[in-house]
């Protein structure tokens, strides 16, 4: 079991996770407030309470994407690579976008010295209030999701589960004041347009693999006439 698990396949694939903290490395170079920042807080977003309980769904998601990807690499292969090609695009589009139209998301103070007064005090140290639209939290938790959902042979419990977790997440970055309601809608919005892309792309090569099929079929079909004839 053990010799299947550390195929040459198995450790490529798992190596190729490596390439999300490579590119985090850039998010420390943004992670700084430039010239203009902008604010897409809402009404909705100054009604919406601090709930520090969901510190804990906005922590696990460390957790949870890395374990969703393992998940996928070792159920379906083919959705793996895609999704995590779409992961490392999607990050791509993220930090283009801090780039050009970075925002902020104002804090609030954070009471009390009880756990998940302490975690949260440490969030809010640990990541500068800037570069919130999309959520990188949203898009990582949902583009993972979605792979998991399109899945046929997953079982039901599976699906309800990571949907469930991923829900949470999402909800967590509005209950702790790390996000805006619209950074959300960014990063569903980037995410669904690059599934949209790798859809396209997919039948483009389709219909490539088809013609090319097509005009070998007629060359030979020629070559046969040609030898009746």
């Amino acid at each position: 079991m053990i010799k299947t698990l550390f195929t040459k396949s198995n450790l490529i694939a798992l190596a190729s996770i490596l390439s999300i903290p490579l590119l985090g490395l850039i998010y420390q170079f943004l992670n700084r407030p430039q010239e203009k920042v902008y604010s897409l807080v809402t009404s909705f977003d100054q009604q919406t309470p601090l709930l520090k309980i969901f510190v804990i769904p906005y922590m696990f998601w460390y957790a949870f994407v890395f374990i969703t990807l393992l998940y996928l690499m070792f159920k379906n292969r083919k959705v793996y690579y895609e999704t995590l090609l779409q992961y490392n695009l999607g990050l791509l589009i993220c930090y283009s976008i801090y780039i050009i139209y970075q925002t902020h998301v104002p804090r609030p103070v954070v009471e009390g010295n009880d756990f998940l007064s302490q975690m949260l005090q440490w969030i809010y140290q640990s990541d500068a209030p800037y570069n919130c639209f999309p959520s990188i939290h949203v898009l990582t938790t949902y583009v993972v999701m979605r792979a998991v959902l399109k899945i046929t042979d997953v079982s039901r419990l599976v699906k309800i589960l990571t949907a469930v977790m991923a829900f949470l997440i999402i909800a967590s970055t509005v209950f702790i004041r790390q996000h805006v309601i619209l950074d959300i809608v960014g990063a569903v919005l980037v995410v669904e347009g690059l599934m949209v892309l790798t859809l396209l792309v997919k039948q483009s090569r389709r219909r490539e693999v088809f013609v090319a099929d097509q005009r070998i079929a007629d060359t030979s079909t020629f070559k046969t006439l040609k030898r009746g004839a």
